[in-house]
């Protein structure tokens, strides 16, 4: 697909990433564990110098010569590998850096990044640096300089240092392959090809401009007609909305209920969507706003964990396999707010009534949160590289099952009478989707819904001509699944 496709669709997933409340820098001190990763990132360095600026996806744009300080706690003498997550580009390959502490240092020659992406300043990676940093024990600084750029050079957009202590690299390294062996199986995602994401939300509006009150459009919501207008585009899943913006939910769920007094409902609509698609062989997965219902930033790290895992528990054990994956919003905000916070413990409680429940943690553009999810939450908005045996190589989504997350219509929510015409035709998007799913990945499409659940004709009908295309092809089984 076109890179200006691509530009676009990242245009609206910034906006998208953006919308997720975010903090000033709060200097601290930041204790470095000895016993698992420590992540500096920019907001939490404790002093800026040059021109470093914050962008809205929470990484900073660095220009020129500058450094980024950050206080430090380490517990007992160590040595620690030290990995750079970052976006560079071939402008600025062979600039060094360097990473201080004391008398203490580390030089490394930045490379053009890659990644599902493409390259440069839109392809965020994990980068191993060459050599050991030793701290001491005690209170002190780490800092990472750019010395020699020339002023006004873009030279990196810089999201986080990760420190992985030596002595706990074995553990470390052991967890991450219990992650990966624990993830549940991703054939039928792959398999299904393509579905459809629906932000059907307490901001979507009805065609005629109107907006009712959440609990009664969700007492009015036509759980068949909508069954029936997905079985037409011959999507094999739905990923649903399960709050957004605000914490709505629209189920009896006492724990949320708990947390979010007033904004759950006494219809389950979850799970009459759930049969009535199930019903037409269609599978039913739920989005979640992490950081709305953990309510971050202003929560603590204890009351984060808790509302997430009783909300999940609840909401697992109720549904069972009536849910078949999760998709986690604002993962790469809350996991740098709340660096404590156990992705492992997680993982198993997202499992609570179906074990075979898969999972996403969206990072947006960069490498993944933790190995404790099984496939690529993939908000891309546009087209993308394809993947290859199933996974992405490098960059986001490594090693991960490949799904692309696109959209429709220039925006998430439907908050407009108007509907804009479809971003893609049925040949382009069918020919996207047909690649994907000849290299083992799904791709997923956001489409725009009003209020009573109805959607544009339009985008129905690209999507009836994308169904003729896939599924009465190799690559689409011959049926919809």
């Amino acid at each position: 697909m076109k890179q200006q496709r691509v530009l676009s669709g990242l245009l609206a997933a910034a906006m998208a990433a953006s919308a997720a409340q975010t903090q000033e820098p709060e200097p601290k001190v930041i204790k470095v564990k000895g016993d698992a990763p420590t992540y500096l990132s920019g907001s939490g360095a404790s002093m800026h110098e040059g021109d470093i600026k914050r962008q809205g996806g929470d990484n900073f744009r660095w220009t020129g010569s500058g450094s980024l300080t950050w206080t430090v706690h380490v517990d007992a003498q160590g040595e620690y590998e030290v990995n750079l997550c970052h976006a560079t580009d071939a402008g600025a390959a062979g600039q060094q850096v360097q990473i201080t502490s004391g008398n203490n240092s580390m030089t490394h020659t930045l490379a053009m990044t890659k990644g599902v992406f493409g390259g440069g300043f839109l392809a965020y990676e994990t980068i191993p640096l060459n050599g050991l940093l030793k701290l001491d024990a005690g209170d002190q600084t780490i800092a990472l300089s750019i010395t020699n750029a020339a002023p006004g050079m873009h030279v990196v957009d810089f999201r986080r240092l990760e420190l992985l202590p030596v002595a706990a690299k074995a553990a470390i390294q052991a967890e991450r392959g219990e992650a990966r062996r624990a993830r549940a199986d991703t054939q039928w995602l792959a398999k299904a090809g393509y579905g459809l994401m629906f932000h059907w939300t307490s901001q979507s509006i009805s065609q005629d401009g109107t907006h009712k009150p959440y609990a009664q459009a969700v007492d009015e919501f036509d759980v068949n007609r909508f069954a029936q207008m997905v079985a037409a585009t011959g999507a094999g899943y739905v990923l649903f909305t399960i709050g957004h913006a605000e914490a709505y939910c629209p189920a009896p769920l006492k724990s949320w209920e708990k947390y979010h007094p007033g904004m759950t409902t006494q219809r389950d609509l979850i799970a009459e969507l759930a049969d009535a698609l199930s019903a037409r062989g269609i599978k039913l997965m739920c989005y979640f706003p992490a950081h709305v219902v953990g309510k971050y930033p202003k929560a603590s790290g204890k009351e984060f964990g808790q509302m997430m895992t009783d909300v999940m528990t609840e909401f697992g054990n109720r549904y069972k396999e009536k849910v078949a994956g999760y998709w986690f919003d604002g993962c790469y905000q809350c996991g740098e707010k709340y660096p404590d916070f156990s992705w492992r413990k997680f993982f198993n409680v997202c499992k609570a009534g179906n074990p075979n429940r898969i999972i996403a943690l969206n990072s947006w553009i960069y490498p993944n949160v933790s190995e404790w999810q099984e496939y690529w939450a993939g908000e891309t908005a546009s087209p993308v590289g394809l993947p290859v045996n199933g996974t992405i190589e490098r960059g986001p989504g490594e090693g991960l099952r490949y799904q692309a997350l696109l959209i429709m219509e220039p925006y998430w929510v439907q908050e407009k009478v108007e509907m804009p015409e479809p971003r893609f035709n049925a040949r382009d998007l069918g020919d996207y989707i047909s690649q994907c799913m000849k290299n083992g990945g799904a791709v997923t499409i956001n489409l725009g819904i009003y209020q009573d659940g109805s959607v544009d004709p339009k985008a129905l009908n690209v999507f009836k001509e994308v169904r003729k295309r896939i599924r009465q092809s190799p690559e689409g089984l011959g049926k919809r699944l």
